[in-house]
């Protein structure tokens, strides 16, 4: 009976036993900012240490305006609240997550209940339920952990008897996943850079740790999504969605391991309900090296089971080996590929790739033309003739090179394999890449009919040099003889990244009124630097280490997170390590101005006034939901590679 619970209190010692002082207890639900969950369907259930619940001390109802519960009851028990689980993952789908990831350091919930004299706790919603919610879980899936941690879903929160009498604040986690920020648009954006670099390095991975990213490290709030890359580690730069707009599994596809095996072409697709991203493996194999090394020029034509033929491309010519490489996945997985097809006429297109990968995944995007992809490429060979990259120019492309990075300069800017299949037959072509390779320089081939041509906008990172000229003079006074003119390189240098096409649109954004230097960086201004469809300039010296998505991650990580402190939003943590090499290299220009060569001073002052631009392509995502919480984020959690130039 209740009379002989020992932990009821009397309102008098020496009272009798059955004139017990009522308890209160109540509870304020709310979410990660601070704003109250309403409504929400309670219970409440009493419970004695040794029987268990007691029943006519079962209490329910919704939570108020302000989120509150308040709870009188006769007796002094402990108590065990949960909340009603369909309702509780719906509203909470709504909510946004705060910025920091840690309960503890980061909750700007806490510090006030605390202050007030309140309990405070912290809940994921799967703590709060006594009933697995409705959700639509697909083939395969099962709850996710963090939000349904195995040791403590679905027991509610306890309230022992010597915490009544109090309010209980507790801090809800919404019910919400992580998705890459990505912009389908003409103009540059960091965010792509960085994602869709992410999206390619996984690439050569396996697909189960293709699916731990997308899945489990996409469904894991207690910190953004990171990859190791090298020694570096590499954020996603990420906004938080409805847990039912999460990634759905990805799909593989690997030319190695289908049923009847041919080559060794790998990529795969994962999409949610807005996106999806197409990811193209570069050189991993002996097979891929072969792939790479056959480059004659072929017709871009590829025929059906009932032998009906399409071309790719109305003009021009495609790299066999790339070509090749990319018809076989097309054969083996045909039927397979009829879904993405149609998610690629549904849902923003984003393809992607490295070296290799990169020229696979050019070839994806003319394939699916139609479907307005949006194409970032890091370290990718020469794939079309030019022709055919004049046939390709509605596709947007932004193509990353890193400074001495050797392949962007295969094969040639000329029609070289041609002529040396035509006198070597199938042995020229190997010749023909090994040539090129080790020549590099085009221009001192002869070019015959149409050659090979990069697409796409250029996006250099370039180390940047000054060098200092004048006159030594062997007898100096009174009158100087015998004087010859010396050249030598400066200290300081540094590695800029430069995107000639913000350039453009900062001209087209101010109406081609010429107010300052930047506003003058005109297309005729940059062709000298960044000539179409070919590499930027970049001196002799080839080092294959360049190459590496190591190499490239780390220097686009650095610019991302300096631009987070440039906009004061990486909460006060410096990143300068880049920012003071400029400063550096801008004050060495500003004192020897008068020595440096005239055609080194007008290129480094280009330059910088492209590094400066970099700011904008940031616009987009500032400017979209969530967006400066993103960076705020990206900033929070980033760490700063040295530069190593």
């Amino acid at each position: 009976m209740t009379t002989a619970v020992s932990s009821l209190c009397r309102k008098n010692p020496h009272a009798p036993c059955e004139e017990q002082m009522p308890y209160w207890v109540e509870f304020q639900l709310v979410d990660e900012q601070g704003d109250p969950v309403a409504n929400m369907p309670w219970t409440v259930e009493s419970s004695h240490p040794v029987s268990g619940p007691v029943e006519e001390f079962t209490h329910s109802g919704q939570s108020d305006a302000n989120g509150l519960i308040h709870i009188d009851m006769p007796h002094g028990l402990e108590l065990k609240l949960t909340l009603d689980s369909n309702q509780l993952t719906k509203e909470m789908e709504k909510r946004s997550l705060r910025v920091g990831r840690d309960p503890l350091k980061d909750s700007i919930v806490r510090p006030k209940a605390e202050g007030n004299g309140y309990v405070w706790h912290y809940a994921v919603v799967g703590e709060l339920f006594h009933e697995q919610p409705d959700l639509q879980l697909r083939d395969g899936e099962e709850l996710p952990l963090f939000h349904f941690p195995i040791s403590s879903s679905f027991k509610g929160i306890k309230v022992r008897t010597n915490e009544l009498e109090k309010r209980h604040v507790i801090e809800v986690c919404p019910f919400r996943a992580w998705e890459l920020v990505l912009h389908h648009q003409n103009d540059y954006s960091m965010a792509n850079a960085i994602n869709l670099g992410l999206a390619s390095d996984l690439a050569y991975d396996d697909i189960n740790i293709i699916t731990k990213y997308f899945i489990n490290k996409c469904q894991d709030l207690s910190t953004i999504p990171s990859r190791k890359i090298g020694q570096s580690t590499i954020n996603a730069l990420v906004v938080d969605v409805p847990y039912s707009d999460r990634y759905v599994f990805p799909v593989g596809f690997d030319s190695a391991k289908a049923e009847q095996p041919e080559g060794d072409t790998q990529f795969y697709y994962v999409y949610n309900k807005t996106k999806v991203i197409v990811a193209w493996r570069g050189t991993a194999s002996m097979t891929d090296g072969i792939t790479d090394a056959s480059f004659r020029p072929v017709d871009a034509e590829s025929c059906n089971k009932k032998v009906e033929c399409t071309s790719l491309v109305p003009a021009g010519k495609v790299h066999t080996g790339f070509w090749e490489g990319y018809r076989v996945i097309d054969k083996l997985f045909h039927e397979k590929l009829e879904l993405l097809n149609d998610l690629a006429e549904n849902l923003d297109l984003y393809i992607c790739g490295h070296s290799l990968g990169g020229s696979l995944a050019l070839i994806h995007s003319a394939k699916l033309k139609n479907s307005n992809p949006l194409l970032y490429t890091y370290g990718m060979p020469r794939t079309f003739t030019k022709n055919a990259v004049d046939a390709l120019s509605s596709i947007i492309h932004y193509r990353h090179v890193n400074d001495q990075d050797p392949v962007p300069s295969v094969p040639p800017e000329a029609d070289l394999d041609n002529q040396l299949y035509k006198l070597w037959g199938p042995l020229g072509t190997t010749l023909g890449f090994l040539w090129s390779v080790y020549e590099l320089t085009a221009w001192q081939i002869v070019e015959w009919g149409d050659c090979f041509w990069h697409h796409g906008n250029t996006v250099a990172f370039l180390t940047t040099t000054q060098s200092r000229k004048w006159q030594q003079c062997s007898i100096e006074l009174p009158y100087p003889r015998n004087c010859m003119t010396i050249q030598a390189r400066l200290p300081e240098k540094v590695k800029l990244y430069l995107v000639p096409s913000l350039a453009l649109q900062e001209a087209k954004q101010s109406g081609q009124v010429q107010k300052d230097f930047k506003a003058t960086l005109t297309k005729e201004d940059l062709k000298e630097f960044f000539p179409e469809g070919m590499n930027p300039i970049r001196g002799i010296p080839v080092n294959v280490g360049n190459h590496l998505l190591t190499s490239y991650m780390p220097y686009i990580n650095n610019k991302l997170v300096g631009l987070a402190y440039e906009k004061e939003l990486s909460d006060g943590k410096p990143f300068t390590e880049h920012a003071d090499k400029v400063a550096s290299f801008e004050l060495q220009m500003d004192h020897y101005s008068g020595e440096i060569p005239k055609n080194e001073l007008d290129r480094n002052k280009i330059f910088l006034s492209l590094e400066g631009l970099l700011k904008n392509s940031l616009n987009s995502t500032l400017s979209a939901a969530s967006g400066s919480d993103a960076i705020k984020r990206f900033g929070y959690y980033g760490e700063e590679d040295m530069e190593n130039v």
